[in-house]
């Protein structure tokens, strides 16, 4: 199975538009409102630069 991306809600504060969204290179980050930001497991190729813009650590790259 590829690696891909989760997001952790518990350590997002969902009280903001998601930085990270800007630097997914393949847009496979969405956010709804404040809401924590959900990936698109078709999309994400597991780069893991959202898990690393993230100051909250609320990205893991899963397997």
């Amino acid at each position: 199975m590829a690696e891909h991306v989760r997001v952790l809600t518990d350590r997002c504060p969902q009280n903001h538009p998601c930085p990270a969204l800007a630097v997914c290179p393949v847009g496979a980050l969405t956010q709804q409102g404040m809401a924590a930001p959900t990936v698109d497991l078709d999309q994400c190729t597991g780069c893991g630069k959202c898990v690393r813009y993230c100051p909250m650590g609320a990205f893991e790259v899963a397997g």
